[in-house]
């Protein structure tokens, strides 16, 4: 690649990863794709850029609530790992998680939730009055409440973020859905495409 177009890759890079010292470390692919993104608000990039945070330890990282990074598992994939991220839109999987997963049905959590909530003590004197004050204690309990305590265990699914680790360093290479996982072949293709120019030893 030639130096100029060296250089503007690392401006791009910094740019995106807010000068921070990883950013050599992040992939064009990644770069381009969280502007992109995040320009068009499909996602709020911080969302990814607060667990790289917490990947590289840094001082100014915080909790995100999202399951913990782990290993892809096979001979295709086996190299690389993923951590979750957690946006805005993924709200409506975590929500179907919390109350409607196996475990969930298993134990009919929303079912005991919903007559914790309609036992508590309400002022019914005013029908009107009660059914609003019900009915914001349920929009309230069921969806910001079981969001939290999802964020609370680190459970918080989302989508991934893949990286590669070389050297004791990660080396993030871009992001991946769910469904992707059912083709790894097709999934290790679209990473080496556009990371392997980039970090070879990813991919040898």
């Amino acid at each position: 690649m030639p130096l100029v177009r060296r250089y503007e890759s690392l401006l791009l890079k910094k740019s995106v990863a807010l000068s921070q010292p990883y950013a050599h470390r992040m992939s064009q692919s990644l770069a381009l794709k969280l502007q992109l993104l995040s320009s068009l608000r499909w996602i709020n990039k911080f969302s990814v850029l607060d667990e790289i945070a917490l990947l590289e330890k840094s001082p100014t990282s915080r909790p995100t609530g999202t399951k913990a990074a782990e290993k892809f598992r096979g001979p295709i994939l086996g190299r690389f790992w993923h951590k979750h991220y957690y946006d805005s839109r993924h709200l409506a999987q975590n929500f179907h998680n919390k109350w409607f997963g196996d475990y969930a049905l298993k134990h009919g959590l929303f079912k005991e939730k919903l007559r914790e909530i309609l036992r508590a003590e309400v002022d019914d004197t005013d029908m009107e009055k009660y059914r609003l004050v019900i009915a914001n204690r349920i929009s309230h309990t069921i969806v910001y409440d079981g969001i939290e305590s999802r964020r609370n265990r680190g459970a918080l699914t989302g989508e991934w973020l893949i990286y590669y680790v070389h050297n004791e360093l990660n080396y993030y290479l871009d992001l991946a859905d769910h469904k992707e996982i059912k083709d790894p072949e097709k999934l290790f293709d679209r990473l080496r495409d556009g990371c392997e120019w980039e970090f070879p030893f990813a991919f040898e």
